[in-house]
Order: structure tokens, then sequence, then C-alpha cells
């Protein structure tokens, strides 16, 4: 007899192992309080982990398959429970990305066989294809990208991208205008499971951050689909060209909200990209969701495996401040951090140019540092995992790692929060003053970046024009600028 683990983000029908299961097989899913704990995971991201599991059991016991699903204080009272009761001669499970679950596995690999199957179709590669794929330095995304377009013939017409081009990021950059509206998303009802493990959360992790409810995820594959399906019939068309765009109360807009469903296997990346690819919609914004699909994400993870661990300690810049206590109840008076932080008090999620734009940009020019600031991303949102989280935010958002994952930071001044976003009317500092009383404190912070790391960033492609750009300006107004910088580090939280 043998047992097959499924973890709690590996909850696709479609698991290479399922195929190896036989009659005598036992499925075991834990779920396990001191996993929960592991981190004070935001509550609506426990009451989807929870409520998933216990559906995707109901449907496996309804396909014929033995199921024993523990809730128990660890997973090793669990799976000594299981033990006891089954005698496995071997473990089956699905590979693992995360660094801190494969070790927890490979503890108990060591009085039973130890049998890992490949986490296809979870991501489209297996975790040896995704760094074979990656590669050697320097890394880069559109080369990754490319190469996962023509490897799985995904947008291509006679082996050449559909539309004569690789990317249409250009046409996905529109500000919101006046009277934009947008699909709404479809909610979910929580049933009697979900329910009950609303119930459970709410008193067993009482002191975890965020609100239990309105919980209106999706939480079986048949929820997913249909958000998938409505995404792709109703909102995929304004998705690409408003994808960057921000907007006040409007945390959802046209964002496809799949990510947590796909990182828990609700949905696969493949039927995810297909689906979006036979859409009525612009070749752009077919394009610009699907880079974030088989480019981004697989490209994330691959970085991930290759720098793991130690990654997690990166510091390039040495920044060392805590983040602020507002990141927990947006209570800030900057409103684009306010409305950014909002809905991840409430619902565990914003979009990706809130979380890189606003919230990043934020924690890179208050210094704040990178490892709090991971570890809040990977906290508070629904769809945070280790292999997401550090390289997106250190890497990408924070350019932690000098640089190992793209070309430049992404910082920019209160002026690209104002082009982007609606945000500035309805705030009381200005994005056009710099050093005036009532400035936003984006704008002589970007100054003042600029300024400490000159020598570095006067030899980025990317960042070179903005060095000069500064090294031009008069000595007494850089004085001005880099004052009210320190003014306003002193003066924040």
């Amino acid at each position: 007899m043998r047992s097959f683990w499924i973890l709690g983000n590996q909850l696709s029908h479609e698991l290479a192992m399922l195929k190896d299961i036989k009659e005598d097989d036992v499925i075991v899913m834990i779920e396990a309080t001191s996993r929960a704990t592991w981190r004070p995971y935001h509550k609506q991201k426990l009451v989807l982990i929870f409520s998933a599991m216990r559906h995707f059991a109901e449907e496996l016991r309804d396909k014929g398959y033995t199921v024993d699903y523990h809730e128990a204080d660890s997973f090793q009272e669990a799976w000594d429970n299981h033990v006891k009761q089954y005698s496995p001669d071997e473990i089956h499970v699905t590979a693992v990305t995360d660094e801190p679950m494969a070790k927890k596995l490979k503890q108990f690999g060591k009085k039973l066989k130890l049998v890992e199957h490949t986490d296809v179709p979870l991501f489209y590669l297996s975790k040896e294809e995704a760094t074979e794929t990656l590669g050697n330095e320097p890394w880069r995304m559109d080369r990754f990208y490319r190469h996962m377009r023509k490897r799985f013939d995904v947008l291509l017409e006679e082996g050449k991208p559909r539309g004569g081009k690789w990317s249409f990021d250009e046409d996905n950059r529109k500000p919101p205008k006046e009277g934009l509206s947008f699909p709404s998303a479809v909610h979910f009802r929580p049933d009697s499971i979900t329910k009950d493990v609303i119930e459970k959360v709410e008193s067993t992790f009482s002191e975890h951050p965020g609100e239990v409810t309105p919980f209106h995820w999706p939480v079986t594959h048949t929820e997913a689909r249909r958000a998938l399906n409505r995404f792709v019939k109703e909102r995929l068309e304004t998705f690409g060209p408003y994808q960057d765009a921000m907007m006040t109360d409007e945390p959802e807009m046209s964002h496809s909200l799949l990510s947590a469903a796909i990182n828990i296997g609700l949905l696969t990346p493949r039927e995810v990209v297909d689906a979006a690819c036979q859409a009525d919609a612009p070749l752009s914004s077919i394009e610009g969701f699907v880079r974030q699909i088989l480019g981004w994400r697989e490209y994330m993870r691959a970085v991930y495996l290759s720098v793991m661990p130690g990654y997690e300690d990166v510091n390039t810049f040495k920044h060392e401040r805590d983040l602020p206590s507002f990141f927990w109840d947006a209570k800030t008076n900057l409103n684009c951090l306010h409305q950014s932080l909002k809905p991840v008090v409430a619902h565990a999620h914003n979009h990706h140019i809130q979380r890189l734009m606003v919230l990043g940009n934020y924690a890179t020019l208050f210094e704040i540092s990178p490892q709090q600031t991971s570890d809040w991303f990977n906290e508070m949102y629904i769809d945070a995992y280790d292999w997401v989280v550090l390289p997106n935010v250190l890497g990408m958002a924070l350019h932690a790692d000098g640089g190992k994952l793209a070309t430049k930071p992404y910082v920019a001044s209160g002026k690209y929060i104002d082009r982007m976003s609606d945000y500035c009317r309805d705030c009381p500092y200005n994005p056009k003053h710099t050093t005036e009383d009532d400035a936003c404190p984006f704008n002589a912070l970007y100054w003042r970046f600029i300024d400490r790391h000159e020598e570095r960033f006067s030899k980025n492609q990317r960042m070179k024009m903005m060095v000069r750009n500064w090294q031009g300006r008069d000595d007494e107004v850089k004085a001005d600028i880099l004052a009210k910088a320190e003014q306003t580090l002193t003066d924040s939280p």
C-alpha cells in the first residue's frame, strides 16, 4: 500500500501522480494548524486553502479514490495517525517549488521511501526544465518568454509571432479616463463547507490580519472555470489597454483575479492561456495577458529555483527601515497608498501595478527592509507563495538583488502615479511639487535615490538618462531636493 500526499496548493485533478494510483493506495491530505501559523497569513488566504482542500477531497472521493483527510495541529501528528492506520510502504508526492515546504517533506522521507512526481501541469515546465530554460546569467524575461511562446506554439503563425511582434506592451499602458467602467468579475457565495471554514479561521486564527468576510473567491474547479470564462468573455478586452491604470475604489478593474486559483491548482496555466488565446478580444489584450502567465509566472518560478536558498536575504541597497504600521490597516493620508492597501486588508488582493509601482516603489524610496517587505507580501496576499513573492518583490519591485532578475529598479516619482491613476486629485500632497510643504513625498525621494546610486545607474542603459537629468541640475536645486528628501524620511513612520 502506498500513500499519495496532496498539499493545499496542488489541488489539480490533472496531477501526474494521480495516474499512478492503484486500488489499494490512499490519498492523504492534511489541514495543519501549525502550517497556517508559519506566518501570520491573511484570514482570507486560510479560508481559501482550507475550503479548497475540503472541496477537492470530496471531489476525489466522488471519483472513487480513498482519501484520508486530517484536521490536525501539525503535519507530524496527522502523518503519525495516517501511518498507524494504513502502514504505507512509500510516500508519493508532487514536486514542491517552495523551499520551506520542500525541506519539510524531506523529513518525512527519512523513514519511508519518498517518490517525487512532476509538478506539471501546475506549471508549464518541470523544475528541471525551468532551470534549464532559464540558463546562465544574465537572465532576461523577454528572451525566456519568446522561448516559451515557440516551445508551446502560443500565438504563433508559421513560427512567427501573431501580429508581427512578440509584445504589445506599448498598447497596454493607457491611463484611466473620466467615465471609464469595467464589467464586473464573478463573485461566489460561500457554501456550507466554506462557512464552516470561515468559523474555524475566525476562532482559531483570530489574531491573523485581514477580514474574513465577505469572502468571494472560487474554491472549486467549477467556480474557477466560471471565473475564467467571465474574464475571457467580458473583461479581457479592457484588461489589456488599462492593465497599468489605477482608479479610486476600483481595485479589480478588468484584472482577471485568477492568480489565487491558478496557484493552488484549481486552474492550470495551460487551460488559462488556451482560453485567452481563443477569446474574441484584441490581440494586444490577449498577448498582454498571456505574457503574465506563460512568461512572467514561469520566469519568476525559474529564477526562484535557480537562486534559492540564500536569495531571501538579498539587500543590495542596505535598506533597513521598518515597514510602517499602516500596511496592515491602510490608515495613511497618502491616497495612492491608502487605495492600494485597502483592498489587501479587506480581500487579500490588489492588482500588479499597485503592488509594483505604489507599494514596491514606496518600499524602495523609503528604504524599507526588503525582508520585511517580502514577508508582508507573503503574509497578506491570497495568491502569495515563496516562489513568486521572493523574485517578484526582492528582484523586480525592490531591485534588492542588484539586477539579477530585472535590468532596472521600478522606481518612479509622484508624476507617474498621477499619470496612471486618479489618486492624486484626492490627496493632500501635490504630485507637481518637489520641495514645497505639500510636495508629494515620492518626488524628492526619487531624486535622492538617483543621487545615492548615481555611479551604479550611470552605466545602466535604462537609467542613465535620469542620472544625466539629475547631474545637469543646479547644485542649489539639488541641495534643496535632498534636504526635502531627508526631512521626508525623518518625518515618516
